[in-house]
């Protein structure tokens, strides 16, 4: 009678321990890319929404209490010169986002408050625009009518994965005046 032993050798063992390795290592790789494009569109959403209420922000400028405000706040700080003073009150280059607009109720400004929003950044970028119908000194040639167009830029910059994102959002605002007849 010969004596012999059922069951598997250490090389067997090792090449199911390999193959069921390299399953689990494809399976966790997948989860981790799963929860970091969860994590940037999370983001993402997020950017979206303070882009839109910056931007709401600024609309409301020109309407909102024109006597502190008004058209000649509409601009980034530095700009908009009336009677020797700068009007303007958006913030340049890129600035962290906080919670709070702060005692102007305006956002993107110097005086925001509250806390920082983790990860975000915001720029508000202004420009006069030319109208040939009604020249201002930007245009060319310059005229001595009051700036009446103005390009607004907000972008948010994100992050995810270490790498940079942004929204942006861009829109034309102009001050003329709804005339009823």
């Amino acid at each position: 009678m010969r004596n012999r032993e059922e069951g598997f050798s250490y090389v067997e063992v090792m090449i199911a321990v390999v193959i069921l390795m390299v399953g689990i290592l494809g399976l966790m790789s997948a989860m981790a890319t799963s929860v970091l494009q969860t994590k940037g569109q999370e983001q993402q959403l997020l950017a979206k929404h303070y882009a839109a209420s910056a931007m709401e922000s600024i609309m409301s400028v020109k309407e909102t209490d024109p006597a502190r405000l008004g058209w000649d706040a509409v601009g980034n700080v530095g700009s908009n010169i009336v009677n020797g003073v700068p009007r303007g009150i958006f913030l340049t280059d890129w600035q962290p986002v906080m919670t709070d607009p702060g005692a102007d109720e305006v956002i993107g400004t110097a005086d925001d408050a509250g806390t920082t929003v983790a990860g975000l950044q915001r720029r508000v970028t202004i420009t006069d625009i030319c109208d040939p119908d009604r020249p201002s000194p930007i245009c060319n040639p310059p005229g001595t009518s009051k700036v009446r167009v103005r390009t607004v830029e907000v972008q948010v910059r994100y992050f995810v994965g270490g790498l940079a994102r942004q929204e942006s959002l861009t829109t034309v605002m102009t001050d003329y005046a709804v005339v009823e007849e």
